[in-house]
């Protein structure tokens, strides 16, 4: 049930009171909720006669308004929540919270409102593109006021009024609501409107696990185009080798924010791939990834089985693993795992045969003796995972779900590293994988014998909501493409803004992120110059805090990332996400002779970077920065001090420049120390 009640606006007016309430009940009873709050029972009555006075003056101001919507009790999928009413009008969606008996607008109410405000305009399909204006009715405020939103975002301000106010307020956005040809929108239309939210990965974890919700996640991401035909594609290989008792290797590629997270995880907990009898394991090598992921599952699941912390945590350790720890487990025999399915996150971000040799020595060293061939840890982790997979007899699937242009650290192997291990000692391993694949892993399509598909890559963002070309827009600006970035650029879907003072960052996050949304600093790990300005990220530093808290400790907590005090690097975030973010730009990556230029910092001074591969891993930093955001985005380019070398104005000034020319728009402020 979408909506408990919608009425036109006459249609509302002329029905009985005590009708729609019985409507209002009966559906409450139906939708679950076996006790019936006389507070509730209370508020409604306040609400219907507010409401029905609107319409009666709407009305006799103009009857053309006889057609206005009004919507009780609209659900709000994934929030658990219903919004208590709507006017709609011809191009103004009107969004009321009651708050009956209440004399002022709570903070959690003008949150409230917001979230839901924020969701219609993102994901409503018949709401898009219309003025949604939120509003606290607190039915006992003597007076009324209005707090301004930013132009930032797709919401008007907030209006707080009071139960005597609200009338007017309805009447006053008639009156300024652009009329439409086909009269005010259909109530009936708005309610069986197409809702499709693109769910958070915290969100989506926790939803598909603990399965709460989780119908609502399926439902959003299905109606994702390519992340549904690459499932479907998916689902059909697992059935292919589970009765072919063949053994396969399925390489996922996707743009930053394409969703190979969510898909992986809708795989992993798919009906479908459940009824193969084949039992799975989502596996992940990004360590910040797994904490943050593990304490949402456990404080979810603490708060709904009323558990011990010490058991809700258990309980998450057994539902997502290290692929590191999973491999030293599967090495201490030579028996099949119990899953014939791994599903690989990060996948190329795996180790390259150096790393894992090195990593073997480093656990020889504690005393960790490997009881597989020794010739095994020299092997890259790619390699690994296919030797541990191969003993399945009955066939097995890896499905390594990799992003474009995303290592980000020495030892990566990236793409290339899962087609050599198969080519070199897996070659009866069938490879599926997207043209996409062969390229970043500059494979020869003839020599790797493998089967292209495009159901292989997630090509659309969709974690921006609606600004589906905004990672064309990063990757043209990091390959120093000012023209075609500004081609891609959306200030109205997806707003991208540029500071020069920290401060000015901090509150533009504060300004334009409302309701619940999350928003957070983010700086490369290589930022080591920015510590005059407050900013702290080299590793010691980093090791001291609690990453999984600042994802998701609420505001008000100093450990959240809401107090705008300590920044997240590509380590933290790469896989994670926040609403909005301020990305902290350093001199570790400059502009030389209209191209970007990767630098280090060793000692008291800035030294280019030579090798391709580590200039590379430094502008996938940014890559990853740069598309950390759901929302919106504020790049903070520090004015540097002309008596500190290592702080060039003149650096940071052309590389403002430069992003201003890739279409990023220039927010001047009050000049301060930052």
């Amino acid at each position: 049930m979408v909506a408990y009640a919608s009425y036109t606006a006459e249609e509302f007016l002329n029905a009985p009171e005590d009708l729609i309430f019985a409507r209002l009940v009966r559906s409450d009873a139906v939708s679950g909720f076996s006790q019936f709050s006389h507070k509730q029972g209370w508020s409604w009555g306040e609400a219907i006669r507010l409401m029905k006075s609107a319409c009666e003056q709407l009305i006799a101001a103009d009857h053309r308004h006889s057609g206005v919507g009004v919507v009780l009790e609209y659900r709000i999928p994934r929030r658990e929540k219903r919004l208590d009413a709507a006017f709609l009008f011809c191009n103004t969606v009107a969004v009321i919270e009651f708050k009956a008996g209440s004399s002022s607008a709570t903070s959690e109410a003008i949150a409230q409102v917001s979230d839901y405000c924020l969701d219609l305009a993102y994901y409503h399909a018949q709401s898009q593109g219309k003025k949604i204006v939120p509003i606290v009715c607190s039915t006992e405020a003597l007076s009324s006021h209005l707090l301004p939103a930013s132009n930032e975002t797709l919401i008007s301000d907030i209006h707080c009024a009071g139960g005597s106010d609200l009338s007017a307020l309805l009447l006053q956005l008639a009156s300024e609501d652009p009329k439409s040809p086909d009269g005010s929108i259909s109530h009936e239309h708005w309610c069986s409107s197409s809702y499709r939210p693109i769910p958070g990965i915290i969100e989506t974890t926790v939803s598909l696990f603990n399965k709460h919700g989780a119908e609502d996640i399926e439902a959003a991401l299905a109606d994702r185009g390519t992340i549904d035909r690459s499932i479907e594609a998916i689902q059909r290989i697992i059935e292919e080798s589970r009765d072919g008792n063949q053994k396969t290797l399925c390489l996922l590629t996707g743009v930053p924010g394409a969703g190979k997270t969510l898909t992986g995880l809708r795989i992993a907990h798919s009906p479908d791939s459940l009824r193969t009898g084949w039992r799975s394991v989502f596996l992940s090598g990004n360590g910040p990834l797994l904490r943050v992921l593990k304490a949402a599952l456990a404080a979810d699941y603490k708060d709904r089985q009323g558990c011990t912390k010490a058991l809700a945590q258990r309980h998450a350790e057994s539902l997502l693993h290290s692929v590191h720890a999973y491999l030293a487990e599967a090495q201490k025999s030579q028996s099949p795992t119990s899953e014939n399915i791994i599903i690989f996150d990060e996948a190329q971000r795996a180790w390259d045969a150096a790393k894992m040799q090195k990593m073997a020595g480093r656990q020889r060293s504690f005393g960790v003796v490997s009881e597989l061939a020794p010739q095994l840890d020299q092997a890259s982790e790619p390699s690994q995972i296919l030797a541990v997979m191969d003993r399945h007899v009955e066939g097995a699937v890896v499905i390594a779900l990799c992003g474009s242009g995303q290592e980000i650290h020495d030892g990566e192997a990236g793409v290339g590293e899962w087609i050599a291990a198969r080519n070199k000692d897996y070659p009866h391993w069938r490879l599926i994988c997207s043209p996409s694949a062969l390229e970043l892993g500059r494979a020869d399509p003839v020599k790797v014998d493998a089967e292209t598909s495009s159901s292989m890559h997630l090509n659309i963002s969709v974690r921006s909501h609606r600004a589906s070309a905004y990672a064309a827009w990063v990757d043209a600006v990091l390959r120093g493409k000012p023209v075609e970035a500004r081609l891609h650029a959306d200030h109205e879907e997806f707003p991208v803004v540029l500071v020069r003072q920290l401060d000015e960052a901090r509150r533009w996050l504060r300004a334009t992120t409302l309701g619940s949304r999350r928003f957070g600093l983010v700086a490369s790990s290589g930022c080591s110059r920015l510590r005059p300005y407050g900013i702290e990220v080299s590793a010691g530093f980093r090791k001291e805090l609690d990453y999984a808290e600042w994802f998701t400790a609420p505001k008000g907590d100093l450990r959240s990332s809401f107090a705008l005090e300590t920044a997240a690097t590509e380590f933290e975030c790469q896989g994670l996400e926040l609403d909005r973010v301020a990305v902290c730009w350093g001199w570790d990556l400059t502009l030389a002779e209209k191209e970007l230029s990767p630098r280090t910092f060793r000692g008291t001074s800035w030294n280019a970077v030579r090798k391709s591969r580590d200039r590379q891993y430094i502008i996938n930093k940014y890559r990853v920065l740069l598309t950390r955001a759901r929302e919106g985005m504020v790049i903070w380019v520090p004015l540097g001090d002309e008596h500190d070398r290592t702080r060039s104005v003149a650096e940071m000034d052309e590389l403002a420049n430069y992003l201003v020319e890739c279409g990023v728009k220039p927010i001047s402020g009050a000049d301060d120390s930052n």
